[in-house]
């Protein structure tokens, strides 16, 4: 059995710069983003808990969840271009919401912390990636690449889809 491939975000990060990490001024955009990258998972449903007290917002879907590859290739590179590699429809005929693959980059706007759970069939992938990290690329401060922090726990009651 082969290792499995590394999460790396795949942009230069000084393109990420100019597109910038703050693509939205306020909650409800960011949340119609994630809403809109649920619909296109064929979600038939979208869970969002804000917790004020504790500053965390969780969404989460029963769509049909990322592989480890759809990780890589699709959420973690900026820009991935779903309609010129996937079609102009999700496997349950839907028209898809997202056209530039830049609407994940809209939680840095409101979270220096984002956490992502997926499961596509029996294929679990969990990481999260820090803003302030992310800022320090971009500044030259570390790599040319930024590679989010695998999470090796696992929420029991995520079964289905994605959460954030």
């Amino acid at each position: 059995m082969k290792a499995p491939r590394a999460l790396v975000m795949t942009i230069s990060l000084n393109a990420l710069e100019h597109l910038g990490i703050n693509l939205y001024s306020n909650i409800p955009a960011v949340l119609s983003e994630i809403v809109a990258n649920a619909w296109d998972a064929d979600a038939n449903k979208v869970q969002i808990t804000i917790d004020k007290a504790n500053e965390k917002i969780v969404i989460e879907d029963d769509g049909h969840g990322m592989d480890r590859d759809g990780v890589i290739d699709r959420f973690l590179t900026v820009g991935f271009k779903r309609r010129d590699v996937i079609g102009d429809t999700t496997p349950s005929g839907r028209k898809p919401m997202g056209r530039k693959g830049i609407g994940k980059l809209s939680t840095f706007s409101i979270a220096q912390l984002v956490e992502v759970y997926t499961v596509s069939g029996t294929e679990k992938t969990a990481f999260k990636m820090d803003r302030e990290v992310i800022r320090k690329a971009i500044a030259g401060k570390t790599e040319e690449h930024y590679s989010p922090d695998e999470i090796k726990t696992w929420p029991t009651n995520l079964q289905k889809g994605t959460r954030i």
